[in-house]
């Protein structure tokens, strides 16, 4: 048996799916996948943060500050025989967040410009004497000549796919492939062959600029073209994976692997003021993501339970006859498939030491902001846009869903505070 398993960060489910449940026609490749698939039609992120969803699906479990611990998800197949790649696009990631990637060496730089757009870049992140006049600059060129100093160099998502698939040209079985894509993470640019490709490059990089620092002076026009600029980047993303399960198609057996989609994290497109940043952000449109699995032991169905991305590896693993830790978090989602499952919750928390916090079964989500209190409730039966907090009308729910949330902050707590800290292992030891 082999596991594939694709994740994209920026991957909302209501731009990926329509409103009677649908795939987008625009995005073949994922409804192809949702079509044969079992549909987690309410799943959501362990966290608002897309990297701190990657370490919670590594692990299996809601990461704490020292991650690490304790083997993960990944250690366990890699020590049971399999033959284990991870692959994505981002060298300038987090340590942490890519413990046991293949982590790409810096795009080479194709002109002088792009190597002093790279430099200047770096000089920016480093947080040197010269980064508050760097920063001043890069906004006022690209808020009015469209022109970027700080662009973080990156690996494309065909370039992370061709690097998937020559691993699996030169690796054994049993095999287990994770790939990451970010591309549909901030800054949008144009892509050809999509609905964004008539856009002027220039345009995009104002726009995004003004997003960051000049939210409110955004016209109807230029929102709309912001929006298009992120259908564009997943209509590229949908390209992409086509061409990895086209080519996993080629090379393994489909009626010997399990495969599955999922989003880490959503993105706001600026609904609640916030465009790209989802951070501390426990609405729908930065939690509420994709997830579909396939293989021998999934029906083509929806369901409508709420799973979590600490369920996903879990799942996968034991569709492969993966034999886990079982005290980890997550849960094998096909233990619920078939029963009439409707109040099954699942946490979230912003980060390692989170200011935030988030219970939902489904129906009802609660959200707290942990150093005020703060608890906001929405019922998604009546009120999907998450418009209206019901906090002050509906307490039996109300109540209940805050008594699980402080279950879960105080086990986050405790566990953080009884676990000794632990390096993050160097690449000899991530099973490549």
């Amino acid at each position: 048996m082999h596991v594939v398993l694709v994740t994209a960060a920026a991957v909302r489910h209501d731009y990926v799916h329509t409103e009677s449940g649908q795939v987008d026609s625009s995005l073949p490749t994922l409804g192809r996948l949702a079509g044969d698939a079992t549909v987690f039609s309410r799943a959501y992120t362990s966290s608002p943060d897309h990297e701190s969803t990657l370490r919670a699906i590594l692990t299996g479990t809601h990461p704490t500050e020292d991650l690490g611990i304790g083997p993960t998800l990944v250690d366990t197949l890699s020590e049971s025989g399999w033959d284990v790649g991870l692959f994505h696009g981002e060298p300038a990631e987090s340590e942490r967040a890519t413990w046991g990637f293949e982590v790409p060496e810096d795009a080479t730089p194709s002109s002088t410009s792009e190597r002093v757009r790279r430099a200047v870049g770096r000089q920016i992140a480093d947080g040197t004497t010269l980064g508050g006049p760097l920063s001043a600059v890069d906004r006022l060129l690209g808020s009015s000549l469209g022109v970027s100093v700080s662009s973080t160099p990156s690996h494309s998502g065909e370039d992370v796919t061709e690097r998937a698939l020559s691993w699996l040209d030169d690796s054994s079985e049993p095999q287990f492939l994770w790939v990451h894509y970010g591309d549909a993470s901030a800054p949008h640019v144009p892509r050809e062959n999509t609905v964004s490709a008539d856009v002027d490059p220039q345009t995009a990089t104002k726009l995004a600029h003004a997003t960051q620092h000049a939210p409110e002076s955004l016209t109807d026009e230029e929102r709309a073209t912001l929006e298009t600029l992120y259908r564009g980047e997943l209509e590229h993303l949908d390209r992409c994976v086509g061409r990895l399960f086209d080519g996993v198609r080629s090379r393994l057996d489909v009626a010997d692997t399990v495969t599955a989609f999922a989003g880490t994290s959503g993105c706001p497109l600026g609904e609640r003021g916030t465009w790209y940043d989802t951070r501390g952000d426990f609405h729908d449109e930065s939690m509420h993501v994709p997830l579909y699995m396939h293989g021998p032991d999934f029906d083509a169905e929806e369901v409508g339970f709420a799973a979590s991305s600490v369920d996903v590896l879990p799942t996968l693993f034991a569709a492969a006859g993966v034999e886990r830790d079982a005290q980890r978090g997550g849960s094998d989602l096909r233990a619920f498939v078939g029963r009439h499952v409707t109040e099954r919750q699942v946490f979230a928390a912003a980060g390692d030491a989170p200011t935030g916090a988030m219970v939902c079964n489904g129906r009802w989500k609660l959200s707290r902001r942990l150093r005020e209190g703060h608890e906001t409730l929405f019922d998604h039966e009546d009120d999907e846009k998450e418009v209206r907090d019901r906090s002050g009308e509906n307490l039996p729910v109300h109540r209940a869903l805050s008594h699980a949330l402080d279950c879960f902050v105080e086990s986050r707590r405790n566990k953080r505070a009884n676990e000794p800290r632990r390096r993050t292992p160097p690449k000899s030891e991530t099973g490549h």
